[in-house]
């Protein structure tokens, strides 16, 4: 019975990611965070700073930890949220898209969310390993697991590409927001909540971080004051 409810939760996720690849493509933005792309589309077209860049990546990238966590640990445990949990991640995987578009460009924007072992695919990759967990699924966990890592490697370089930076600290940073989120799911399918916690807590600081690393170069890069 667990399997069978697990599937079908997975199964509900892919949909619900399907349904905003499609809605994010018509160009109505019914999938897109009402504010925080289209405030970055905003300020590009007037005077986009570096805080500003800095602030709404390190919130959007805050709240993709936040909402991928509580998306698995749901689908770990089976809970009918799973696939409204999927939803609002592909809403945040939008406008994160929305916030790369609004600097590097449409293109840039369509191959960030969609690309092969881009960012819609390392979410994918955790619900395969969020399924093949919660089954005891092990050959199922290590294939999920090597395509995370595969898509460290391949997001990490499109990422230095765009931005100047070396590829190896950008592979490094995702590599590292890849494990958080895999121990703190395997801590909370264990039972282990304390340690589930603690790893919560600093998946989400790491992403500002990331934030960091990547205004801080997209600022230098596009001369932002």
């Amino acid at each position: 019975m667990r399997r069978i409810t697990l599937v079908t939760l997975a199964t509900a996720a892919a949909a619900a990611l399907a349904v905003g690849v499609v809605a994010a493509t018509a160009g109505d933005g019914s999938t897109a965070s009402p504010h925080a792309g289209h405030a970055m589309h905003a300020r590009s077209a007037s005077a986009l700073t570096a805080s500003d860049l800095r602030s709404a990546l390190g919130r959007l990238l805050g709240e993709h930890a936040i909402l991928a966590m509580n998306a698995t640990n749901a689908g770990v445990t089976g809970s009918k949220a799973f696939p409204q949990a999927a939803k609002a991640l592909d809403r945040n995987s939008v406008a994160i898209s929305e916030a790369i578009g609004s600097v590097y460009g449409s293109k840039a924007q369509r191959t960030f969310l969609d690309g092969p072992f881009q960012w819609r695919a390392h979410i994918r990759f955790f619900v395969d390993y969020t399924t093949a967990l919660a089954t005891k699924d092990t050959p199922g966990r290590n294939r999920a697991v090597a395509n995370l890592k595969t898509y460290t490697v391949r997001h990490g370089d499109f990422l230095a590409a765009a931005t100047g930076l070396p590829k190896l600290a950008v592979r490094n940073d995702l590599l590292g927001h890849v494990l958080e989120l895999k121990n703190q799911l395997d801590a909370y399918a264990a039972g282990n909540y304390a340690k589930a916690g603690k790893a919560y807590a600093a998946a989400y600081a790491h992403m500002f971080m990331t934030a960091d690393l990547l205004a801080d170069a997209i600022a230098k890069q596009k001369n932002l004051k």
